[in-house]
């Protein structure tokens, strides 16, 4: 008799991340290659850095890849402090934004911590504090603009004496943006560490990693899988007071992140003009493709700040008009599902082509 293995009580009410359907799939559904496929559903960039990956190129030869990098990670380290204008002590490196906020997870929650989450927001939040066995309550954003409900995050937050707050700053999937003021009065008005995810600061150029030098309860999440091009790198930071970093490194893993991907964030960092270069592109489409959504009469385009756009379908079923996008080789989000976010789709704003492509294909399927 087969013996049943027992995995851990946080996996009884836990719904896992939907993974995105892969290129593959979606070429076969729609009967194209598979370079023909559009993602516009993981707002990664659509630059591909090739001036970053000829100069890895020239010295691939040199790297050690037999032996394993310092833990230290001191070029990167060197480069991301510059960037972030902060000191050595207020930096760690991750691999990726999510490796950043398992971290603080495992820091910071202890089975059976309450968590404060602004929902709807990014997803791993919510999984990374359960799979840490958090109580996790959600708060619900305000209807007009998504934008977070300080007051009651604070009054939820001393009644339920939450251990951490997490927020996403412009947030994904709603696109908005928190005034830092008010995160601010989270930060002074409760006990809780606040956790800021800043995935998409440079689509927004506003941070609260200035308050990291006054209070020791606030930690931001950043990345450069979305701005620098280098999702498919894994490269991330934590920003945060040294004495609130002294403990994350006790949590920390010594080598996530491999000699390549740390080579070449540093030469991403190097290159913040590029970077600029790119934001400025995304952002001049971002606005056309909201207006353009925004004049057609079943669409409800929402104001982002970030490198993406949230969308709802109005006298049709979102859920529909996605599986024909798919049909047509364009993936795009589908958050329907999603509570406050009902028949809503999201979609990255890539470069103009991209961008009419995913136009066309939406106003010939919705009769417009």
């Amino acid at each position: 008799m087969a013996r049943v293995m027992k995995i851990r009580r946080v996996f009884e009410n836990f719904v896992p991340y939907e993974w995105e359907i892969s290129s593959q799939e979606v070429a076969k559904m729609a009967n194209i290659p598979v370079e023909k496929v559009l993602r516009l559903d993981t707002n990664a960039s659509p630059f591909v850095p090739k001036k970053w990956l000829s100069k890895l190129k020239e010295i691939l030869p040199s790297l050690q890849v037999n032996q394993y990098p310092d833990t230290r990670y001191p070029e990167l380290l060197d480069k991301v402090c510059k960037y972030a204008n902060v000191r050595e002590d207020c930096v760690v490196i991750t691999n990726g934004a999510d490796e950043g906020i398992d971290i603080v997870s495992k820091t910071f929650i202890d089975y059976g911590d309450k968590v404060i989450i602004s929902a709807p927001t990014y997803s791993m939040l919510k999984i990374s504090s359960q799979l840490a066995g958090a109580k996790v309550i959600e708060v619900p954003r305000k209807t007009h603009g998504f934008e977070d409900d300080v007051e009651n995050i604070i009054q939820v937050c001393d009644r339920e004496k939450a251990n951490v707050i997490f927020l996403c700053n412009p947030n994904n999937p709603t696109g908005n943006f928190t005034e830092i003021e008010k995160i601010k009065g989270i930060v002074e008005e409760t006990d809780s560490l606040v956790v800021v995810d800043e995935a998409y600061y440079e689509y927004c150029g506003k941070t609260a990693a200035n308050l990291i030098s006054r209070y020791p309860n606030i930690v931001i999440i950043r990345t450069l899988s979305k701005a620098f091009s280098l999702a498919g790198a894994r490269v991330g930071y934590l920003l945060a007071n040294e004495e609130t970093v002294k403990k994350l490194n006790l949590v920390r893993p010594p080598n996530s992140l491999t000699v390549i991907s740390i080579k070449l964030g540093a030469i991403a960092l190097s290159d913040i003009q590029q970077m600029e270069e790119w934001v400025k592109k995304i952002v001049e489409e971002r606005e056309r493709l909201y207006n353009l959504l925004s004049s057609i009469e079943k669409i409800e385009a929402y104001p982002s700040e970030t490198n993406f756009i949230l969308f709802r379908v109005k006298d049709l079923d979102a859920n529909i008009v996605h599986k024909k996008l798919l049909s047509k080789g364009i993936c795009v989000r589908n958050l329907s599902d999603v509570r406050g976010l009902g028949n809503c789709l999201r979609v990255t704003v890539g470069t103009r082509e991209q961008n009419n492509r995913f136009l066309q294909e939406l106003e010939h399927m919705i009769g417009q």
